[in-house]
């Protein structure tokens, strides 16, 4: 597990160490560089001078990763050639799922993980083993009473998408553009422990978008699950960027990191102090 990360002169990031648990929630204004330190979490080629600090040529990033076996790995960006690849101790997996993504048709073909955006969230879900499909399923249409099945269907001997079947109407099939972001958003996260081979790493951008508030639980018990390896097999550690107030009363205030900008140059910086946690969950209840 990755114990702590270190940024330098990566956009607002000027010289920024984050401690990590299994589950890490950051939380802040906006603009106080939860997305770009999720972005810094995985970097690989691309960086260029536009990410330097103040775009400044002579201050070149620096990611600086701690485990907690003792091992310390340090890479300097950009990269300037694919010899000098960076080869990191672990995998990460960046999603900020977008609900449109999310219907897209996918082609044909083994799909093992879901893209950024989820937008082969077809593909994914139909590459999945016949038990685990029957798993997902069962699962969504739990949480989604209005749903009886799931299938993949053939729109050309190249393409694929989802059809969900209605819970009244046994013979109506409905394309993904016809049912609600809730279901769209809820299989995304539902694929998540059967992906093949599972990242060590998986960050999250506001995925609280697209669920109301009564299953934000389920998302954290989901995640959850992920980070001690009840589901997948393979504990995943999990970082993501919240603004939701509802997500946030299923976390405990030690995984809470609250970000916020140097008044004097907007460099990020990051809180573990139990007070500021809490005045930050005032803020989220009053707003």
């Amino acid at each position: 597990m990755i114990q702590s990360v270190r940024f330098e002169h990566f956009r607002c990031l000027r010289d920024v160490e984050l401690s990590l648990e299994p589950l890490t929630v950051l939380v802040g204004p906006p603009a106080s560089g939860k997305t770009t330190v999720l972005e810094a979490l995985d970097l690989l080629l691309g960086c260029d001078v536009s990410d330097f600090w103040r775009q400044d040529a002579s201050r070149t990033p620096v990611v600086e990763w701690r485990y907690d076996n003792g091992k310390q790995q340090r890479v300097e960006y950009p990269v300037t050639s694919l010899d000098s690849t960076p080869m990191l101790m672990h995998s990460v997996q960046a999603l900020a799922l977008d609900v449109v993504a999310l219907r897209a048709e996918s082609s044909t073909g083994r799909w093992p993980a879901l893209n950024r955006t989820g937008d082969n969230l077809a593909g994914v879900f139909a590459s999945l083993q016949a038990g685990q499909r029957q798993q997902v399923i069962h699962e969504l249409c739990r949480l989604v009473p209005a749903l009886r099945d799931v299938r993949i269907h053939l729109s050309s001997p190249r393409t694929q998408r989802l059809q969900f079947l209605d819970w009244w109407k046994t013979d109506l099939w409905l394309g993904a553009d016809k049912v609600a972001d809730t279901a769209m958003m809820l299989l995304a996260y539902l694929v998540l422990p059967y992906q093949s081979p599972p990242p060590d790493v998986l960050t999250l951008d506001m995925p609280e978008r697209g669920l109301p508030p009564q299953l934000l639980s389920e998302l954290m018990k989901l995640l959850r699950g992920l980070t001690t390896g009840e589901l997948g097999g393979s504990p995943i550690q999990v970082v993501m960027a919240t603004s939701s107030t509802g997500l946030l009363r299923h976390v405990d205030s030690r995984e809470i990191r609250v970000l916020s900008r140097s008044p004097d140059d907007g460099a990020v910086q990051v809180s573990t102090s139990p007070a500021d946690v809490a005045d930050w969950r005032q803020r989220l209840e009053m707003a």
